[in-house]
């Protein structure tokens, strides 16, 4: 048989399938496979692995785990259409759990992407955006008591702004954290016990909000900056006054 043209190292560790997700990812970046395209079949694989059918069968379905390919009974593995961020989601589920200062590093991370976010949705908000995101802080404010449900009603304005900023990474990126920032949310909310605090939030996000309608860039990365800052210094105090 011919060299394929794309030469794959023979894999000579364990744990093989590991290898060979690897492997197949690198060949599906070398041969530019679009979404929609199919892979070799099984046996063309472990040919060119140099491995049996079941380490390339155990490859598939971790990439197809990964949202990397979809797989159907009988038919050829073929490279995903979408993006799935169900792994990243996961991850920082995780990292909440089991990481130190884990709070601290992913409000970090949320305070990157959102103020970013939030500049570009003054830019390039559209009506449905707006009707939305004001549709939001309404029920926002009459949620205000309610720990859990104006988290969820926060989380979903986050997300919103997100896909408001017209960058389909950035909005991916976002919602891959929308449980974890939901979980924050009702943690911040929970610790907000007056009256006075509690608004405070919400007109931090009715402000944020009045910005990107606007189209006030520069006014929108600010408010959503000192709005992270505030929720920082609430999830991270003993006490919340």
């Amino acid at each position: 048989m011919a060299a394929h043209p794309f030469v794959l190292a023979k894999l000579d560790r364990v744990p093989l399938s590991e290898q060979a997700v690897q492997r197949l990812l690198k060949y599906i970046e070398h041969e530019r496979l679009a979404p929609g395209s199919a892979l070799p079949g099984e046996g063309q694989l472990a040919e060119i692995l140099e491995v049996s059918k079941p380490v390339v069968r155990e490859a598939l379905r971790t990439l197809k785990g990964m949202g990397v390919v979809d797989i159907a009974n009988g038919k050829t593995p073929r490279v995903r259409r979408d993006l799935d961020v169900t792994a990243l989601a996961v991850y920082f589920s995780r990292a909440l759990q089991v990481l130190d200062n884990s709070t601290e590093d992913l409000m970090e991370v949320r305070a990157a992407l959102e103020m970013r976010a939030a500049m570009l949705a003054a830019q390039r908000r559209q009506p449905e955006h707006i009707e939305r995101m004001s549709a939001l802080v309404i029920q926002m404010q009459e949620r205000l008591r309610e720990p859990a449900a104006y988290a969820a009603l926060d989380t979903e304005l986050h997300v919103e702004i997100a896909r408001a900023s017209g960058n389909p990474l950035l909005w991916q990126m976002i919602g891959s954290i929308r449980a974890s920032l939901e979980s924050l949310s009702r943690q911040g909310m929970a610790r907000r016990t007056t009256k006075k605090s509690l608004q405070q939030v919400q007109d931090a996000h009715a402000d944020l909000v009045a910005r990107i309608c606007e189209g006030d860039a520069a006014g929108a990365g600010n408010s959503m900056q000192a709005h992270m800052s505030a929720a920082l210094r609430v999830l991270t105090a003993e006490n919340s006054r």
